[in-house]
């Protein structure tokens, strides 16, 4: 499948279980529930995140660098039985451009036996450019995955337009295809228990994504429940939660300049993505 972009604005508010019935009404007329979803309305998603030894894109993404990226790789349901999206999410302020392209599960391995993985490359990723650019450049690998419940509703009016809630937040650090099946167990972060919570005020992940021009019944909803934006990252909050022994203090920028990775760094990172492609299919 050819690369896909995606270019849209992005707000992400925290409201409690306890408001979500209310924003449902208010949304009915407006949005009907996303034809991808389950009998109840809900899907699951998984995003395998990955990251340089130095963490540049957390830190990127933590210290809200105007202009950033970071590259994922997603998929739907307990494991990936068919198919996988590769994902690089830019984020420019509001905006986010996001470049994916659908493979086929036994695809993956292949993706990094490519001969580019040893041309000498920019040390900046355009936005045009996608998930294997990122990940040879910056010699990324997967280092966490979260998992979390998603409800969509999407716009019956507008030519785009979706809005989402997330619950069931829980990650685990992935060190290699093990990880995926046998690997640590996961750990939750919006869990109302640990947090003294009861069911009705349980954190839900509220989002909402428009085109650029964002429609007035947006502006309504954020006025009638006083809802605030806030910069809530999964990947952030999911890593400082799970490996926070990872976490160094200081700043290191994904989109300042870095020595391109080539000659045998190249085949060392591509090695090892290899191998753990290659492992994570035959584990599944």
């Amino acid at each position: 499948m050819s690369r896909e972009v995606i270019s849209r604005y992005e707000s992400k508010y925290l409201v409690t279980e306890g408001m979500v019935e209310a924003i449902r009404e208010y949304l009915r007329g407006i949005c009907s529930p996303d034809r991808h979803a389950g009998p109840d309305g809900r899907y699951r998603v998984n995003n395998l995140y990955f990251d340089t030894p130095d963490l540049r894109f957390y830190h990127d993404t933590r210290f809200k660098q105007f202009t950033r990226f970071k590259p994922r790789v997603r998929f739907y349901g307990a494991q990936p039985e068919d198919w996988l999206w590769l994902e690089l999410k830019h984020k420019v302020k509001n905006v986010t451009w996001k470049v994916r392209r659908r493979v086929d599960v036994s695809e993956l391995p292949r993706l990094f036996d490519n001969p580019r993985w040893h041309m000498e490359r920019r040390a900046v990723v355009s936005l045009h450019e996608g998930f294997e650019d990122a990940v040879t450049r910056f010699g990324a690998s997967p280092i966490l995955q979260v998992r979390y419940v998603r409800e969509p509703w999407v716009s019956d009016i507008d030519d785009y337009g979706r809005v989402t809630f997330d619950r069931c937040l829980a990650c685990r650090p992935i060190a290699g295809p093990d990880s995926m099946v046998a690997g640590e167990p996961f750990v939750p972060f919006d869990d109302p228990v640990s947090a003294g919570l009861d069911a009705n005020r349980s954190p839900v992940v509220l989002e909402i994504k428009t085109d650029v021009q964002v429609p007035a019944w947006v502006n309504g909803l954020v006025r009638c429940f006083g809802l605030q934006r806030t910069g809530f990252s999964k990947y952030c909050n999911g890593l400082e939660r799970a490996c926070s022994e990872m976490l160094a203090s200081g700043r290191v920028s994904a989109v300042a300049p870095r020595p391109v990775t080539r000659g045998a760094e190249a085949g060392t990172v591509r090695s090892r993505m290899g191998q753990w492609a290659a492992g994570l299919v035959a584990r599944l």
